[in-house]
């Protein structure tokens, strides 16, 4: 009788699309402003499940290893569309676990082919630095992970972000970051 009302575990592309979805509706309750607080509030709540759900998938618990066949849906569905995209731009908005399980998420389904054809993010997580000084450290961790890819460390050494690099040197939020 127990398992009668036990909720069916979630997919990692149903997982996916979840995040997607709130994702854009995370950057829309930015840009409106006459959205009910306690609505975006519990959106938000929503996202960090479904990146906590991802973190769990890629990298397991004390009671379970991690699925490889899991990591590589979770992998595909993820770069089908714009997550990653939205992650990083949507990253000032989430609450510090989110955050915090967002880098992680990031850490391990970065892959070069996806970068390569998305090399602006590295612009993005750059910016960062210099304009969300409360989430330095989650950017940095994202952009080290990115660096590990040659195409990406190949774009950003011939980059004007190297200049920044030195001159971020000498401010606090890089030596936090990086």
């Amino acid at each position: 009788m127990k398992g009668l009302f036990k909720s069916k575990p979630r997919t990692p592309p149903d997982i996916v699309r979840q995040t997607r979805d709130l994702l854009v509706y995370a950057d829309r309750s930015v840009s409106t402003p006459d959205l009910r607080e306690s609505k975006s509030q519990e959106k938000l709540a929503e996202l960090s499940k479904s990146l906590r759900e991802s973190k769990l998938i890629l990298y397991g618990n004390s009671e379970a290893e991690p699925v490889a066949e899991a990591c590589a849906q979770l992998t595909l569905e993820f770069f089908k569309g714009e997550t990653l995209r939205g992650l990083i731009t949507s990253l000032p908005y989430l609450s510090l676990e989110g955050r915090k399980d967002a880098t992680q998420v990031n850490s391990r389904l970065v892959a070069s082919d996806y970068l390569e054809s998305n090399i602006d993010l590295m612009d993005v997580l750059v910016d960062g630095f210099e304009t969300h000084r409360s989430g330095v450290t989650l950017y940095g961790t994202m952009f080290r992970e990115c660096i590990r890819h040659q195409i990406v460390a190949k774009y950003v050494l011939d980059s004007q972000h190297v200049k920044k690099f030195f001159l971020l040197r000498t401010a606090s939020q890089f030596r936090h970051c990086c």
